[in-house]
Formats: C-alpha cells, structure tokens, sequence
C-alpha cells in the first residue's frame, strides 16, 4: 500500500462531485459473519502511509474539494495508526484555515477511546458511518458481531460520539434468524430515539460461497 500513488484527481471536473474520496487502509480485524470484507481484503488492515493520504487530500483540496470521505470500512481498524493519522490531518486543517469537512465509517468500538473521538473532532470529521445493524443483541451475537455488544448499550456508545460532536450515520439491517414482524418498528424506533442522521436499512443476504 505505502507504494500505491496519488490518483490524477487532476483530471476531475470537482464541482461535478459531491465529495472527494480517500482511502488509508483496506481490512478489518473484526469477524462479523454476514460481511465480505474479511473475506476480500483480510482482518488485519494493510495501510498507506500519513504522508500518502495528505498528499492525496492536498490535491483533492486543489481541486476544489470541500468535503472528503474516507472510505475505509473501518477507519479504526488500527487504532494506532489512525490516530498517528489525524495528528498529520489536524494541523494540515489548521495551516489552511479548516477548509475540508471530512467523514469516514468505523466501529461501533469508536465510542470507547476518548482520545480518539476528539482527535476525529479537531481533524474536522463530522460525521461517521456505522454498521449498527440491530438494536437486539441476539441478533448480533448470532452474526458475531461482538464489538456491538461489549461494555454498555448501543445507545450509551452512540451518545458519547455525538456529545464528541460527531453525527452518526448508520446501516442495519432486517432478516437476521432472531427477527420476527416487531423488528421493521424495533429499528425505527432505535433510529428516531438515538437520533441517527441518516439510516440505510437492508435485507440480510447470503452472499456466494
């Protein structure tokens, strides 16, 4: 990955674009049963270098960009080397003034590193992507996705990174074995009560092999 280049972001007409994407790492460390990640890219992430992903934001920024998605299924999936990561963005941010607004997909595991919440604040992500998938949580040890599940409650986690001043943004999805009709009005509770900005809910699907 350290070897991999700036795109030609160059050749984009930007103002045709809602936002510009980056990507720092590629894999996930969790094993969440239903998604294909692991599968395609591995559980342990393999990274660009910080020096990588500012130049790339430097020529997106170049090109007009106002907003930034890192589009990394798991921005945290090395804790370290995201927070090494933002310690690059936040003063780049600051020399220029904050003109990117930036966002990224991660864990739900976010909420329990302080630091790592205010470094995202002070790097000027304002929002993150979450695969929340179910407020029950038999459905989510069914799927193994334990890191939904440890410490306290869904609700409890989801607090702390908007009192980070972060929004959340979040996947669920419907289908799982522990589902029954009650769910389709679980979830929409779930959403409207946690205050989630933007939901995209989806049905289970066995994906081949």
């Amino acid at each position: 990955m350290s070897q991999v280049p700036v795109p030609r972001f160059d050749l984009l007409p930007m103002k045709h674009y809602a936002f510009g994407s980056v990507q720092f790492s590629r894999g996930c460390p969790f094993t969440c049963e239903f998604c294909d990640i692991i599968v395609t890219f591995g559980r342990r992430p393999r990274l660009k270098t910080g020096g990588q992903v500012l130049a790339e934001i430097e020529a997106l920024h170049r090109q007009g960009a106002e907003f930034v998605f890192i589009v990394d299924d798991n921005f945290i999936g090395n804790k370290k080397a995201a927070k090494e990561l933002l310690r690059l963005i936040i003063p780049w941010q600051e020399k220029h003034g904050f003109p990117l607004k930036l966002s990224t997909e991660a864990s739900v595991n976010l909420a329990d590193d302080d630091e790592l919440l205010q470094l995202l604040y002070q790097a000027n992500f304002r929002n993150v992507f979450m695969g929340i998938e179910t407020p029950r949580e038999a459905s989510l040890m069914e799927t193994k996705k334990y890191q939904n599940v440890r410490g306290d409650s869904l609700a409890a986690k989801l607090e702390r990174v908007q009192r980070a001043g972060i929004d959340i943004n979040a996947g669920f999805i419907v289908g799982f074995d522990n589902d029954d009709k009650a769910i389709f009005e679980d979830q929409f509770r779930f959403i409207q009560d946690n205050g989630v900005m933007l939901a995209m809910v989806g049905m289970l699907q066995a994906i081949p092999k």
